[in-house]
């Protein structure tokens, strides 16, 4: 089997003049393939074939221009016999760079087909012709010859680069149902809007020359305005298709004007004499505009052409995955060596960035006469369109564990080259297209937006970034175990930390607790062995991993106030002997009595044990006595450890009773002459040094001060606090880091 190629020409009207360039015979332009075929990445038919790189309108690897989205439904519905037209668009939004190229817009539409007994509804009903004013078309539902009968019609405009004063190409490819015979077909680019009203059958155009836009020059020939365009492709099989370009001019410019960049041909053509579509012709004659091909095979029943992802009309006339033989024209055109890209002309004020086109509109015409009757087409589709910034932006937010936000930018319909700036912030980086920048400061950031690098910025939006630094709330409180056995830790505070803040409340607290003997704990509220010393909780914000510390000392002296002032113990050195009596507040509640003596102060060993079998009256405490017949001379130190009824061990406060010695320590509070003071007298044997320590009634440490107590009288000012004014307190005090004294009292 030999496979053949088909060239393409640019003619004239109804000649193909030799002083018109000839277009290359397919290949690959600006990384698109021209080659008779729809897949990415392999050439069908050219000067080269095979696996090669390049982008197409399909593409089962890499990025496919045509979005295929539905497809599975779309080829449930044609394959069973539905006759429906609809459109596609690019697959990625407008001004992607994809591969190195500026992707501008590409549009993709299947049209009603005619095949009988099916109906076309988007067939020219009267005498149609190009040049005409739309207005005066009318549309319906009809019949055409297959060789009219449009089925798949493709357009992608894109730049050879990402700048947009690179080459501008135009790719286009149309399918017809019949393969025998010539084909005639118009791609028509319309500068305004352009559509069309299937209830109506008619046609409305906002250009105002005659139903259309048109071209404007300045006295050197350069293009000041840009307008509508069509290619005109005719096609017979066994000869090369040839292509006519033309431009929408006025009577006035084709006759006074020489284009700078190429020249008019000999006639224009229109329906008054006002206006009309001109052909574009190479000044040299030896420029080559682009290239051109069609699917051909000498064995016409071995073309595997590939068609769509929901396949087509064959000419056989029943649905396909593949394009018959001479089934699909596929052209590429180089709109800047033609001469009509605006960027050529962006020195002169020509805007490189405006909408080239706003409508494309795909027809089929009788013969190869340009004025020619007019027979199917597709409904206006969208091309082109001035591209909209319609980006999504997705701010951030700083916290404590999150030094490092982002901007987000999502593209929607257009692909935008975007600037930043910021005022009081601080940007530390961005990705290739700067559609994500880093920043590591709060503050306002601005981003300027266009479609692509050296277009002016067509919007702009400030972006405020917030910092999250709103702290949550530690503590700490803790119990003792029965007999000190253990110690009950409890953390928070969960209530004060939901606060309300811009941020919203507490989304939950974290603990990290650690103290004495390695203990570490994560819980809220963790149980540990009893080990005296200083126990830190760390308290973690789950919303912004913000913390706040709490450390609090804990040892025995902090469980030991309250029982003290419970347990009133007082001694008396009489007869020889020591006679003990106390009094426990807590009566109801105490199985045993111990008590304890010293001869230190702190080394203490048991004289006896005291049960509670007297139940109190319920309105005084009961007394206890106990009497230590032998005494130590000097200096007797003397406790009382109360065991309740669930085994839980309190102390009283430690006394001292002077045998055989006529000093007696004494200890009372005592208010100042002026009355505006409180102090603690003490009248003691030897010199000490002391600890004055307030209790709240809970048993809450308040304040703490080292004092040195001398032998005899001694009168220590209690500390001024306003927060203490007016409150029940405990007055503590400890002698040689032993509680002496505890007394309740109202500050």
């Amino acid at each position: 089997m030999r496979n053949f190629t088909l060239g393409l020409f640019v003619v004239v009207g109804l000649f193909p003049f030799t002083s018109f360039s000839q277009l290359n015979n397919g290949g690959i332009n600006a990384y698109f393939g021209v080659d008779g075929d729809t897949k990415s990445n392999y050439v069908k038919y050219g000067p080269l074939t095979g696996l090669i790189g390049s982008d197409d309108w399909f593409s089962s690897t890499g990025t496919a221009v045509i979005d295929t989205s539905n497809a599975s439904t779309y080829l449930s519905l044609l394959s069973g016999g539905a006759n429906i037209a609809f459109n596609k668009r690019m697959s990625v939004p407008l001004y992607s760079k994809i591969n190195g190229k500026l992707w501008l817009d590409a549009v993709y539409g299947r049209d009603y087909l005619c095949t009988n007994p099916l109906i076309d509804s988007t067939i020219f009903t009267i005498a149609a012709k190009n040049g005409d004013d739309p207005s005066n078309w009318q549309g319906g539902k009809s019949n055409v010859p297959d060789k009219n009968d449009l089925v798949d019609v493709y357009a992608h405009m894109r730049r050879d680069g990402t700048d947009v004063h690179d080459s501008l190409w135009f790719f286009t490819g149309v399918s017809t149902v019949g393969t025998s015979g010539s084909r005639y077909f118009d791609i028509e680019l319309y500068k305004n809007n352009f559509s069309y009203t299937s209830s109506t059958g008619t046609f409305t155009s906002a250009g105002t020359d005659a139903g259309h836009t048109q071209w404007k020059f300045d006295a050197s020939g350069n293009i000041t305005q840009t307008g509508d365009m069509i290619v005109a492709v005719n096609y017979t099989p066994g000869m090369p298709p040839v292509v006519d370009v033309r431009i929408w001019v006025s009577s006035t410019t084709f006759t006074t004007v020489v284009p700078a960049y190429f020249n008019f041909g000999p006639t224009l053509d229109g329906a008054t004499a006002a206006f009309g579509y001109v052909s574009i012709l190479s000044k040299s004659g030896a420029t080559a505009f682009g290239s051109g091909i069609a699917n051909y095979s000498a064995t016409a029943a071995q073309d595997t052409t590939y068609s769509t992802p929901w396949g087509t009309e064959m000419s056989s006339k029943a649905w396909g995955t593949q394009y018959q033989t001479l089934q699909l024209v596929e052209i590429g055109l180089n709109l800047t060596r033609i001469g009509v890209d605006p960027a050529l002309y962006s020195a002169l004020g020509l805007n490189p960035c405006q909408s080239l086109f706003s409508d494309i509109f795909f027809k089929s015409r009788s013969s190869n006469s340009f004025v020619s009757n007019m027979q199917d087409f597709v409904t206006p589709l969208t091309f082109l369109r001035t591209p909209v910034m319609d980006y999504s932006l997705q701010p951030d937010t700083l916290r404590c564990n999150r030094k490092t936000a982002t901007i987000k930018i999502t593209n929607n319909t257009t692909a935008g080259y975007y600037t930043w700036q910021t005022t009081n912030g601080n940007i530390t980086g961005a990705n290739s297209d700067s559609t994500q920048i880093n920043l590591n400061k709060p503050g306002t950031y601005i981003v300027s937006s266009s479609p692509v690098i050296g277009c002016p910025a067509t919007r702009t939006d400030t972006v405020v970034i917030p910092i999250d630094t709103f702290p949550p709330v530690a503590s700490i409180f803790a119990t003792v175990g029965s007999n000190y056995s253990y110690f009950q830790l409890y953390g928070g505070d969960v209530a004060a930390s939901n606060y309300m803040t811009p941020f919203g409340g507490s989304q939950g607290l974290l603990w990290n607790w650690s103290g004495p003997n390695g203990f570490t704990s994560t819980i809220q509220n963790p149980v540990t062995d009893t080990a005296w010393g200083t126990y830190q909780l760390v308290v973690t914000e789950k919303r912004n991993g913000c913390t706040d510390t709490a450390r609090q000392p804990y040892s025995i002296i902090d469980f030991t106030v309250l029982a003290s002032n419970a347990i009133h113990l007082s001694g008396i050195y009489a007869n020889n002997g020591i006679s003990l009596t106390w009094q426990d507040k807590n009566q109801a509640g105490a199985a045993s009595y111990e008590i304890e003596k010293s001869l230190d102060g702190t080394s203490f060993s048991s004289l006896g044990t005291v049960l509670n079998s007297v139940k109190p009256d319920g309105l005084s405490p009961s007394s206890f006595l106990y009497t230590d017949n032998h005494p130590a001379y000097g200096n007797n130190f003397y406790r009382i450890k109360a065991t309740d009824l669930n085994g839980l061990v309190v102390y009283s406060a430690i006394i001292k009773v002077n045998a055989g010695l006529t000093l007696q320590q004494e200890f009372k509070i005592v208010k100042s002459y002026d009355g505006t003071g409180t102090s603690l007298f003490c009248n003691v044997d030897r010199d000490y040094a002391g600890m004055l320590v307030i209790y709240s009634i809970t048993g809450q440490r308040l304040e703490t001060s080292h004092v040195q107590i001398s032998k005899g009288v001694n009168v220590v000012a209690l500390p001024e606090s306003v927060r203490l004014k007016n409150s029940v307190i405990v007055v503590a005090l400890f002698l040689n880091n032993q509680l002496s004294f505890a007394q309740k009292t109202i500050y």
